[in-house]
């Protein structure tokens, strides 16, 4: 292949137009064709304002989209040409358009095979799959504190009963811990406030706070302290977004699950499914995980695989998120919980491709499903906690996913972490 050329930006990511990709010295990202368009007409136009109508005819040529499909091309191109702060590269013109920053042209040579991007070595899927992987990454979701450590971590535990509410805390300091209690407490003010009396009764509540999410979970139960059917509910929250969840117990609002439906020649019924909700300003709305729990030949071992989904909040449509494999084995030592599950990573891989509807900076999902991914790529084993369980229904939790309900099949996994492991691992 001749010479050709490449634009360098301020932030020092480079720009092959020929080949569609942005590179830098770690990772070569191929755009979409809207990408492209859109980041080539503003280079074309180097010095002149270019106004949002050309940008639209030029990014979607053969149909009609709206603004926002422009500004979530503009958002997505800000992240992957590492802007550390808005306008560094593409900069924005009030009531009129945007502007590219300064930039400089440079020859490279593209003969040899070292200098080819990866995304044409490795074949068209294992390409989708790095491009949808360092785009994630480089919305800023890998900068999360990678929350994993090679042994089970230690919480402070506390319980209360108000009413005939039972609440269990999970912390990691007694801040934290006043914290919780404290919006416990203001909720239960609120609610007696509105209806004269605390509306939310018989259920057995789990509340989790880490520097960068809370997590709830709770069921209803009946007079055996057994979770009725269809009442356990388990919620991710921004911090900035408590406001939003503590309404939905206050009004004891409903959220009922929703279960993709998988077909394929190899269709299998889960061992479990889990759900989760979260709230944040992403537009996902759920998360839903087919678990499979298999036993190995090893005594005491299984494989444990996982499909993930995430649900848009307004289309209620489902989405592919992540396909993961491991090894699950109980942990050997005295646990704070009921049981504590080692898993040791085997294989990670994205199936999420970016969407207009989703903003991936706020999405929990995402950030939760890119550290995993960082265990996985690192080899680095996370401990899985059963903090409740009954028959057909678990309550798991570990420090960066938070509660996960799990609702089990014939093959369940309440037996299975109780039973079935330590009566091999435990001899």
């Amino acid at each position: 292949m001749p010479n050709t050329e490449q634009i360098r930006f301020q932030t020092k990511v480079c720009y092959i137009e020929s080949q569609g990709v942005l590179k830098t010295p770690e990772s070569t990202l191929k755009l979409n064709l809207s990408e492209q368009y859109i980041l080539s007409y503003l280079i074309d136009n180097y010095g002149k304002p270019v106004t949002k109508d050309e940008l639209l005819n030029v990014g979607w040529p053969d149909r009609i989209v709206t603004e926002a499909s422009l500004f979530q091309v503009i958002r997505a191109l800000r992240v992957k040409l590492n802007e550390e702060k808005k306008g560094d590269v593409i900069e924005t013109l009030p009531r009129v358009g945007y502007q590219i920053r300064e930039f400089t042209r440079e020859a490279i040579d593209l003969s040899e095979s070292q200098h080819l991007s990866p995304l044409k070595r490795v074949g068209k899927k294992t390409a989708l799959l790095s491009a949808i992987t360092l785009a994630v990454i480089t919305s800023g979701i890998a900068w999360m504190k990678y929350p994993y450590t090679d042994s089970p971590k230690n919480y402070l535990i506390d319980k209360d009963r108000v009413g005939s509410n039972d609440f269990t805390f999970i912390t990691s300091n007694a801040e934290d811990l006043a914290d919780l209690r404290g919006k416990v407490k203001d909720i239960i003010k609120k609610q007696t406030e509105k209806y004269g009396e605390v509306t939310t009764k018989n259920q057995q509540i789990y509340l989790y706070k880490t520097d960068s999410f809370y997590s709830a979970a709770w069921c209803t139960v009946n007079s055996s302290k057994i979770c009725e059917k269809n009442t356990d509910f388990s919620y991710k929250i921004v911090p900035d977004e408590w406001d939003q969840f503590a309404d939905i117990v206050i009004n004891n609002k409903k959220k009922y699950h929703g279960t993709p439906i998988i077909h394929t020649e190899n269709t299998q019924e889960p061992t479990s499914i889990a759900y989760a909700s979260y709230i944040d300003k992403s537009g996902i709305q759920t998360k839903v995980m087919h678990l499979f729990l298999t036993p190995t030949s090893k005594d005491g071992i299984f494989n444990y695989s996982m499909m993930s989904f995430i649900q848009e909040k307004e289309t209620g449509m489902f989405h592919p998120l992540s396909i993961s494999a491991a090894k699950a084995k109980l942990y050997n030592k005295n646990s704070q919980f009921l049981k504590t599950v080692k898993i040791e990573p085997e294989m990670f891989h994205w199936s999420y491709q970016p969407s207009a509807n989703f903003d991936e900076k706020q999405s929990l999902a995402l950030k939760h499903s890119n550290l995993i991914e960082q265990g996985f790529n690192n080899n680095k084993p996370f401990f899985s906690y059963l903090v409740y369980k009954q028959p057909h229904l678990v309550l798991m939790l570990d420090n960066a996913t938070g509660f996960v309900w799990n609702k089990t099949s014939d093959e369940d996994p309440s037996v299975i972490f109780s039973y079935r492991l330590s009566s091999k691992a435990d001899k």
